[in-house]
This record gives structure tokens, sequence and C-alpha cells, in this order.
């Protein structure tokens, strides 16, 4: 059974080695016939969440108006969420973090709407050869996950890649063709 995949990449460098990471596993993915959207969230306009609680009032939608408007109709019909992020400071760099942030419009205590994603997958990658670095995102993905209702399927953390093109040859591309052909087998 297909699945409608939402891709959110971070990476400010286009072809860099996250957005590298989410190529292969959209390549796996496609293999079953997956809807797949795949977003650049750098090159979105995304101010962070002013807890106004005006999504709150207004029934869980937003009261910012910038790109998050685009998104929320790729996030609410989404079957499966993946983000494929750089570790910056051993957390999502900002253009990430804004619009995970705005998923509190989706609080499913207060606000008005649900998201229906079952699944979530982390893919990150960066420039640290310590294990322990990569901690913080992930405590932080398994958060935002729980919150929102969504079974974190996998992360895949890839470690010692920093320059555009490190990634090439990594087990980790394989890892994530392999994990992207498993969704909607």
């Amino acid at each position: 059974m297909s699945e409608n995949i939402l891709v959110l990449t971070g990476s400010p460098r286009r072809g860099g080695n996250s957005d590298t990471l989410a190529d292969a596993f959209i390549r796996g993915a496609e293999k079953n016939k997956n809807k797949i959207t795949k977003i650049n969230l750098a090159e979105k306009k995304i101010s962070g969440c002013r807890a106004c609680n005006g999504c709150w009032v207004s029934r869980g939608n937003c009261v910012v108006d910038d790109d998050m408007k685009e998104l929320e109709p790729l996030l609410e019909s989404a079957d499966v969420l993946v983000v494929a992020t750089p570790i910056y400071w051993s957390m999502v760099p900002a253009q990430v973090k804004a619009p995970l942030d705005r998923l509190y419009e989706y609080d499913p205590v207060h606000g008005g709407k649900h998201l229906h994603i079952k699944e979530a997958i982390l893919l990150t990658c960066g420039e640290t050869d310590d294990a322990e670095d990569f901690m913080m995102i992930k405590t932080f993905f398994n958060m935002i996950a729980d919150f929102n209702g969504m079974k974190v399927r996998d992360i895949i953390a890839v470690p010692g890649v920093n320059m555009k093109g490190d990634i090439n040859g990594n087990d980790a591309l394989v890892q994530a063709e392999k994990l992207g052909l498993s969704i909607g087998a």
C-alpha cells in the first residue's frame, strides 16, 4: 500500500550531505509507488512560533502569514514525515527548527486540528565523529513525534561528513534507500 510521504530537508547547501541522504531515501520509497513531496525548508520564509496561542483561538490555524501556509496542507495529508537535516551545535538548524516549532498549531490538547502522520523518520548528518553529539537532535525529534502522535520508524545519524559530497560512498546512503524501500511495501 503506497503512502503519502513528506520529506523536509533543511540544509542551506543544495545537494549537500543531508540532501543527498534524503535523495537516497526517496529513491527507495519511489520503488513502491509512494507519493513523495520534497520541500527544502532553507528556501522558505518561515518564522518561529510566537507563543501567541492564536492557533488555539482559531481552532488550530496559525495566525502567522508566511510560507508555513504552503506546508500545512502537505503536513495534514502526509502519512509519513521525513526530516533530513544537518546538525548545527548538536541540533537542527534554524530553518528546520522554526517549522517544527510551528507544529504547535496541531497541539492535540488545545488545537482544533490534528496531524494524522503515522510515522516519522529523521535523517541527519554532521561533521562530528562523536555519536554523543547526535543525542540532542534525536531526543528533540522523538519528543516532537511523540507530542504529535507519530511513531518514530527510524533515525539515521551519519557522523564524519562536513564538506559537500563527503557522504558519497557512505553505507548510510544504502541504509537510507533500504529504509525508503520499506515504506509502503
